[in-house]
């Protein structure tokens, strides 16, 4: 009996040693699993792993799935997973050439030009089988690759034109086979039995048996004698059409059998329909199909997006000759127009002359009138100028042109008073479109608000509310511009010129249900004109009369004495400086109709932005 209780307490103190050890190793465990959490929110996910498999390495069945998660996760966003196989068509490679000798790029070009050749002869033989719309891409890839063999691009010019052979042989390999005449329904097994019977009751018969839909034409009549067992509709009706001297043809899910001569008339129409592509090069595809759809009231053209197309389907080979005619007349570029000005603010004295009076004066421009066309409301008086005689300036616009140089206009202005350029943008436009120049700016004021609030039934009144909102009122010069080419490259323009001033902001008192109230409100002073001229290529518009007039008062004096009442004018001394400034506007046109003249208008800016900079000039300004 005692070693019976001997060995119990043993083994009972095994099992609890071993019940302890289990439980210290999964409180590590569960250490170890924080701390790998703790490092895996952390983004140290490298960290993470090591713990993680050292967890999976003590106990493999502590935490299997959690910890099996994590691990996943963790090396995906390190970035071990294993890249998913990706399959795509193969391309030939491209091949880097390097040339090392003269006659290697000879070498070179006739490769190109031989692999352009032969994709060529792949793109014209593809045409039988292909419509022009399947090889739009193709077609795309080879102009790019001729493009390229021209710019002497040959290793280019090679991978364009290999791309293209291949494009063209994925197009052939994906061709389907010609679906059966009548599709799916043509398949249907069909049994029947009849002998000497009427036309219409077999064919009445037949669509009980496959709900095929079939239509007679008018005045078409027959007998039908068949003994056929599973045999396919469309068998049946080549048997039924054969013996009645009949044809059929289907569409739109409806076949229609009719007599030998409206079978012929039907086919010998669809032969004569024409299916074109028209790339457009210079203008919108969209404008263009809306334009022939107006014109031409069909519904076979069609706008494709891709490629800047217009597709043409049309029954009549003359009509699609009007058609590409009409669009090779729309698809022509649009010519442009560089307007170039120079807003010059010129201030003098009162008794100088100003700027546009005093450069017609002196014949540096011609005054509008004689020399170029003129339209439209005018501003003040008539211009009427005597060389060598001082004339006043009228009170509003004026307008004159020149030839000259626009900067020795400008230096000739400066020698009369102080010149100052304000802005000289340059706005390309396309033909008939409009362009703005704005010079201005925002004055803001404050509008006191008052509301009460009463009670509907005493009325009497149960609160006020004050609040304040701020405006602005914008002023300055805009001009709004409009140029039509004419065809002797003269260009018409449409000119609206506005010219908003600041002339105070006018402090406004007024007492209203027992409160004060003050506000402020601008007092703006405006000019506008809306004028359309015609000028040469080149020739520069010059317009004038925007003025403002400006009174300053300084006062200088000796501190306090020039303050005391009566005694202090003998301590102060007032100046009054009174100036006038003129807003003038030099407009030139330019012309751009190619390339050449573009790169030529455009040269000086590019020179300057050519020009190197020379070291620590960018510091100068700090």
């Amino acid at each position: 009996m005692g070693r019976r209780i001997v060995k119990l307490s043993f083994i009972v103190s095994i099992v609890i040693g071993v019940c302890i050890l289990f439980a210290q190793n999964e409180r590590g465990l569960e250490e170890l699993y924080r701390e790998a959490l703790m490092n895996y929110y952390r983004k140290n996910y490298a960290k993470a792993i090591e713990i993680f498999k050292k967890i999976q390495g003590i106990n493999p069945s502590f935490r299997t799935t959690q910890i099996r998660r994590y691990l996943r996760s963790s090396e995906s966003k390190l970035g071990k997973v294993t890249p998913k196989e990706k399959f795509k068509v193969v391309e030939e490679p491209t091949r880097i050439v390097k040339i090392t000798k003269e006659n290697e790029l000879e070498v070179l070009c006739r490769e190109a030009e031989k692999v352009i050749l032969d994709t060529l002869s792949i793109y014209e033989k593809a045409k039988n089988k292909l419509s022009e719309f399947e090889l739009l891409t193709p077609y795309s890839t080879l102009k790019m690759a001729n493009e390229a063999f021209e710019s002497a691009k040959y290793t280019e010019a090679i991978r364009l034109a290999n791309k293209a052979r291949f494009q063209i042989e994925e197009l052939l390999s994906k061709k389907k086979k010609p679906k059966p005449y009548l599709g799916k329904i043509g398949k249907i097994p069909v049994t029947l039995n009849l002998t000497d019977a009427n036309l219409q009751q077999t064919l009445k018969l037949i669509y009980e048996l496959t709900g095929a839909n079939i239509v007679l034409s008018k005045g078409v009549s027959g007998r039908v004698t068949i003994n056929v067992k599973n045999l396919p509709l469309q068998k049946v009706l080549d048997l039924i059409c054969e013996a009645n001297h009949l044809k059929y043809v289907e569409e739109d899910n409806v076949i229609k059998i009719m007599t030998e001569e409206e079978y012929n008339k039907i086919i010998s129409s669809r032969k004569k329909t024409v299916k074109k592509v028209f790339p457009i090069r210079y203008s919108d595809a969209s404008t263009i199909v809306k334009a022939l759809k107006e014109i031409f009231r069909i519904e076979g053209i069609v706008y494709e997006p891709r490629t800047n197309s217009v597709l043409v389907n049309v029954d009549d080979p003359n009509l699609s000759k009007q058609i590409e005619n009409t669009i090779a007349i729309l698809d022509t570029p649009v010519s442009e127009v560089l307007l170039e000005a120079k807003l010059v603010d010129f201030s003098t004295s009162e008794e100088n002359l100003l700027g546009v009076d005093w450069m017609i004066s002196s014949r540096l421009i011609r005054p509008l009138g004689t020399s170029a066309t003129l339209t439209g409301p005018r501003f003040g008086e008539t211009l009427s100028f005597t060389p060598g005689v001082t004339s006043s300036l009228p009170g509003g616009f004026s307008f004159g042109i020149t030839n000259s140089d626009v900067n020795m206009l400008i230096t000739a202005l400066a020698t009369r008073g102080k010149a100052k350029l304000i802005q000289a943008p340059k706005i390309m436009c396309l033909n008939g479109t409009t362009a703005t120049i704005s010079v201005s700016q925002n004055c803001p004021y404050l509008i006191p608000e008052y509301e009460e609030t009463f009670n509907p039934i005493t009325g009497e009144r149960t609160g006020v509310r004050h609040s304040v909102r701020i405006y602005e009122e914008q002023v300055g010069t805009s001009f709004t511009i409009t140029p039509i080419i004419q065809r002797n490259r003269t260009v018409f323009l449409n000119l609206y010129i506005s010219d908003t001033r600041l002339v105070e902001i006018r402090r406004l008192s007024a007492v209203a249900a027992g409160l004060h109230y003050e506000t402020e409100q601008p007092i703006i002073s405006s000019r506008e004109t809306s004028q359309t001229v015609t000028l040469f290529d080149g020739q520069t518009l010059v317009c004038g009369g925007m003025i403002q007039s400006r009174r300053e008062v300084k006062e200088t004096g000796i501190p306090f004495l020039r303050k005391l009442p009566l005694v202090g004018y003998l301590f102060k001394k007032p100046t009054y400086k009174f100036t006038k400034s003129e807003l003038i506007l030099f407009l030139t046109p330019h012309v751009v109709s190619t390339f050449h003249e573009a790169e030529k208008l455009s040269r000086p800016e590019r020179e300057k932005l050519e020009k190197p900079i020379k070291p620590h000039s960018l510091l100068k300004g700090f």
